[in-house]
């Protein structure tokens, strides 16, 4: 086996049921290879592969630490927890780290103690990895005490753990999370965006407005009513078209009967997909009846932008029911809004060839064109 390459090495783990031979292959150096030597051992040995297991867990690969702690607790192993524990305070930091990562893959609350002790290690990862397994442990006013303090650690890596931390084990992780809303570290923030919702006002509104755009949009995805007049703003002016669909998408989900006239200004979005989104999010709060009727009253806006917006909102939604009103725009001011009208009239009326020849004596000769055009190309105008 060693002198084949992985390929094949992963091909032999698969179908072995040689204890010995799987055992060596923990120590594969493909991690694919060692992955499939572990499901296997489970597999065939089941409780018996546990020595096995235990022996490599705090000195595999520290990517496979989580896959060897996850097969000792499928197969009930009881003494893998004690060995986890022991590697927190072993004077190698990477078995300190192995050991935080297994107790993070473990669950298991009895080892919080030991986890909380380690979040004063020397070495940021260590402290990291006690930080994501402190975060699997769930709601505790102790650990969420003892991971606060970290979230002015001198490490980005690890504030960004912190966040995370608290956010699991906190009651109100909020009023603690609202501290770093302004971190220097682009990570952070983006971390603490993503909860949005239970951050202090001037917190929140700092997010909303941040000069990143993955955190703007993390803050825009995450935000709740208390937030809806900023997103509106959002999804009118933000420069990038990743944030406005954020905001359009979130607009669209709240319970709040001002969804409709909040969403609008989306339509004349300059991205396609921004504007799929806000016609979404309005069938979602006003149905697709409702949002048909709140389209309509559109077509009478004063601004051609928003006419001629309205009638490619309508196209989209397939709305024939409003083809009386639809017909009013055959003598609209705007050319731009008359086009507009002849590019979606064969989906917004039942018959599209009288509002077509009325239009190919249109007095703008683009117009006019456009509708001869589309007469000569439909054969059932010709017939």
């Amino acid at each position: 086996m060693p002198r084949a390459d992985a390929t094949e090495r992963l091909r032999i783990v698969l179908v072995s049921c040689s204890r010995s031979e799987l055992t060596d292959s923990l120590g594969d150096p493909s991690p694919e290879v060692a992955r499939a030597a572990i499901r296997r051992l489970e597999e065939i040995e089941g409780r018996h592969a546990a020595p096995a297991l235990r022996a490599r867990l705090l000195d595999a690969d520290l990517s496979l630490v989580p896959d060897i702690a996850k097969a000792l607790r499928r197969i009930g192993d009881t003494s893998a927890l004690d060995l986890a524990v022991d590697g927190l305070s072993d004077g190698s930091y990477v078995r300190r780290l192995a050991g935080a990562r297994a107790l993070g893959a473990l669950a298991d609350p009895r080892a919080a103690d030991a986890l909380r002790s380690t979040l004063l290690d020397d070495i940021a990862g260590v402290r990291t990895a006690a930080l994501d397994a402190l975060a699997q442990l769930g709601a505790d006013a102790d650990t969420a005490g003892a991971c606060a303090p970290l979230l002015s650690d001198p490490d980005a890596q690890v504030r960004i753990s912190a966040v995370r931390a608290v956010s699991r084990t906190a009651t109100r992780p909020g009023l603690l999370l609202g501290s770093v809303a302004d971190d220097e570290d682009r990570g952070v923030r983006f971390e603490v965006a993503g909860h949005l919702g239970g951050l202090p006002d001037p917190a929140a509104a700092a997010l909303l407005a941040d000069p990143d755009v993955q955190v703007r949009e993390a803050a825009a995805l995450a935000s709740n009513a208390g937030q809806a007049d900023v997103l509106c703003g959002l999804l009118i002016e933000d420069r990038s078209s990743k944030v406005r669909r954020a905001a359009a998408r979130t607009l669209g989900s709240l319970d709040d009967e001002r969804t409709g006239d909040m969403l609008v200004p989306g339509i004349e979005d300059p991205d396609a997909i921004v504007r799929v989104v806000v016609l979404e999010g309005l069938e979602r709060a006003l149905t697709h009846e409702g949002a048909a009727r709140r389209l309509v009253r559109e077509l009478l806006a004063d601004r051609p932008e928003r006419r001629r917006a309205s009638v490619y909102a309508l196209a989209r939604l397939k709305t024939p029911e409003a083809a009386t009103e639809i017909w009013r725009l055959a003598d609209d001011p705007n050319p731009d809004v008359r086009v507009a009208l002849l590019d979606c009239a064969r989906t917004l009326l039942p018959d599209s060839e009288p509002l077509l020849r009325y239009m190919a004596t249109d007095p703008n000769s683009d117009v006019r064109n456009s509708a001869r055009n589309r007469l000569l190309r439909n054969p059932a105008c010709n017939a």
